[in-house]
């Protein structure tokens, strides 16, 4: 098999991350990393014996695809111009900081064929492929992720940083149109939302609850899914999947608490998670899910398929999030709004870009 010229644009942390996994692949050659600070370009090219390069244009003739991990309100300008020289792309999430940005990402990848996939990478994480695949059709989704101040990301806020994972994995479930949105938030740090909480209605009947804070001294990452099927209890970080299923008797119609006798009640009590609706906890492979995005990329490159997360799909997460944007009620933390009022619609603070 031949070796996959690859590139990485942008050398903060998440570019660092795909620098070393791809240089380890023996069916990747990392020929170049691309920073506009040649400190940064020049350290991780060190690591990994690749060029440093100071504009993207530069890959053009010495690599076949790139990872795009640019800041996002650059995506776009980077993106385009290397799709149409020929390159694939995975960009990193969100897949543009606006909607037109992204929907020029998507356009430019159909018009000249290229593969282009979004690094919605917990959709990668088998903890989430474990939960997808117990969930049946699901009714409500509640996820929530907190996260401490990292001082990263500072171009965006808090729905497009964190809660656009969550906003990919409920659109996976493909719950038809997003109908209402009701959405509050928080700004603490600067010119952003820190902390949202939104509630997403769609045409299907799916109701989900989204939390994302990057103020929060805890750092969780939960998704929770109930069906008709099953209760499924997610944690993305431990990779741990609990699920609650009706038993037979419930199936059938045929359980009845009440109809418990007084006496047997505190046995039946100790077995309920056994007998009436059976707990089980799942078994989840441990997997880097940003190493398997990498072969999902390349698959889809070789195989000449979609890649599990296409351009599309990532503008579709976009235009949610900008949704929620637009419907948002924020406070600026420790500053009430005048006349008593909680919550103010956002102005000064709402995306300055796209």
């Amino acid at each position: 098999m031949s070796r996959m010229r690859m590139a990485v644009v942008g050398c903060g942390h998440l570019g660092a991350i795909h620098a070393r996994l791809l240089a380890g692949r023996a069916d990747v050659e990392l020929t170049a990393v691309v920073d506009p600070l040649a400190a940064a370009r020049d350290r991780i090219a060190a690591e990994h014996g690749c060029r440093a390069l100071a504009e993207p244009r530069e890959l053009v003739g010495i690599a076949d695809a790139a990872v795009v991990a640019a800041p996002t309100g650059l995506h776009a300008g980077v993106a385009v111009p290397l799709i149409t020289a020929g390159l694939d792309l995975l960009v990193e999430k969100p897949l543009a900081g606006g909607v037109e940005d992204a929907r020029a990402i998507v356009i430019a990848a159909r018009r000249h064929g290229r593969t282009v996939a979004v690094g919605h990478v917990e959709r990668f994480n088998p903890a989430w492929q474990a939960t997808a695949g117990r969930a049946g059709r699901v009714h409500f989704v509640e996820a929530t992720r907190t996260a401490p101040f990292t001082f990263r990301s500072l171009d965006v806020g808090v729905v497009h940083d964190l809660m656009i994972h969550d906003i990919d994995l409920v659109l996976s479930l493909e719950p038809g149109r997003l109908e209402r949105i009701d959405a509050q938030g928080i700004v603490a740090t600067g010119g952003f939302e820190d902390a949202v909480r939104a509630r997403l209605v769609f045409s299907s009947g799916l109701v989900a609850d989204l939390t994302a804070s990057r103020i929060s001294p805890v750092a969780q990452r939960t998704v929770a899914t109930w069906s008709a099927d099953a209760m499924v209890f997610c944690d993305l970080t431990a990779k741990t999947v609990r699920s609650v299923s009706p038993g037979a008797s419930v199936r059938s119609g045929g359980f009845s608490a009440a109809s418990v006798p007084v006496a047997e009640r505190a046995a039946a009590k100790d077995r309920f998670f056994a007998d009436v609706l059976p707990c089980e906890t799942v078994i989840v492979a441990d997997a880097n899910a940003i190493a398997c995005e990498h072969d999902d990329f390349l698959a889809a490159i070789r195989e000449r398929r979609p890649p599990l997360v296409t351009a599309a799909a990532g503008a579709a997460a976009v235009e949610i999030a900008a949704r929620v944007i637009d419907a948002l009620a924020c406070v600026r933390f420790g500053r009430p709004a005048a006349g008593g009022t909680a919550f103010a619609t956002p102005t000064t603070f709402q995306r300055k870009a796209g």
